[in-house]
């Protein structure tokens, strides 16, 4: 079996390291200066038990530059938005019979992957992974991966490849309904956009009461919303229970010694989202709009207002679109963003 990354920024450099320490042959598909970096000295892994480099890795710049083997394992590790040229160009190269995985968060890279392939997986991440420099990435939190067929079932095949991902060292659940888990998680990328807009990482959220308690109502809103257009989160191995995560979110209480711990993280262990990068290196657009966008679409759709979800998504797109680095506003700034929404909404 060999493991083809295509998207190797943080989550596919560090999927694609850890298989290869375990003996797994892999390419990977990523940009310069990082391929050229990998080629000559290999990936470096930082997480809170130390620093391993990983050598047995080879980088190229394009599918073509592959020759297709019948044993090939695509994992598509690319942001939403380039989902569909990815594909396509994947296809040039691949066989339609090439199993590809879609280890992406949001819930529409899998029909996009299946237009162009006849075996598609999803593959949920529950990862936290920055990219530092070419050449290393930083694990900062969870080792979680879920995988099953699109739309449903997870067959024998792929019970092999989270066979080869747990050798690999990561956690590993299987479903039957891999898209359930995969709105569950899409839940938690609400606030993806939270912690760009007011500069924090997840580490120092989890543990202040404001933050938590605004990320737990952003949840809320989404989950309501899922819950009204009928998408159900069941799944016998869903890893997430998204109301004990709301109510986990509304009872953290102020210890000054956590707030303290979590403030003195090194910058390169804290956890921050994809949508957080994307502003730090102004790279001009997020996902933002395949998280929250959904919410506000169903909400549209049913008549229900989304004031948090509708001011995320505009606050962050605007500041993505005038190229601003994250922590434009407090969180008290924000929530007075979100109340004068919600005015707005409701009296419209």
């Amino acid at each position: 079996m060999r493991f083809i990354i295509h998207g190797a920024g943080a989550v596919g450099s560090l999927v694609g390291g850890m298989l290869a320490e375990s003996d797994a042959e892999v390419i990977l598909i990523a940009r310069e200066p990082h391929a050229s970096e990998l080629n000559q000295n290999g990936l470096l892994i930082k997480s809170q038990k130390g620093e391993k480099v990983v050598k047995n890795l080879h980088a190229v710049l394009s599918p073509s530059e592959i020759s297709p083997r019948p044993d090939d394992v695509i994992f598509l590790t690319v942001k939403t938005q380039q989902t569909a040229a990815s594909v396509q160009l994947l296809r040039e190269s691949f066989p339609e019979n090439t199993p590809i995985f879609c280890m992406q968060n949001g819930v529409r890279n899998e029909e996009l992957a299946a237009r162009r392939f006849l075996h598609v997986y999803g593959a949920m991440t529950g990862l936290c992974v920055n990219f530092l420099e070419p050449g290393v990435v930083a694990h900062t939190m969870s080792s979680h991966i879920g995988i099953g067929n699109y739309p449903l079932g997870c067959d024998n095949f792929g019970f092999q490849v989270a066979n080869q991902l747990e050798k690999a060292g990561f956690k590993l659940t299987t479903h039957e309904s891999i898209m359930a888990v995969k709105w569950s998680k899409l839940l938690l990328n609400l606030n993806n956009a939270t912690y760009t807009i007011i500069g924090s990482h997840l580490q120092l959220g989890l543990v202040t009461p404001s933050i938590s308690s605004f990320a737990a109502d952003v949840i809320k809103e989404g989950l309501h919303i899922l819950e009204v257009s009928g998408i159900s989160l069941d799944d016998l191995n869903n890893p997430y229970d998204i109301k004990s995560h709301i109510a986990e979110l509304q009872i953290v209480i102020e210890d000054p010694a956590k707030i303290a711990e979590a403030q003195n993280l090194p910058e390169e262990l804290r956890s921050y989202p994809s949508t957080w990068m994307d502003l730090k290196q102004k790279r001009g657009d997020t996902e933002a709009g395949f998280f929250n966008g959904e919410v506000i679409l169903l909400g549209e759709k049913h008549g229900i207002p989304t004031p948090y979800n509708s001011t995320l998504l505009q606050i962050v797109e605007t500041m993505a679109a005038e190229s601003a680095g994250p922590g434009r506003y407090t969180l008290e700034e924000l929530l007075d963003l979100v109340e004068q929404r919600r005015l707005k909404l409701y009296h419209s």
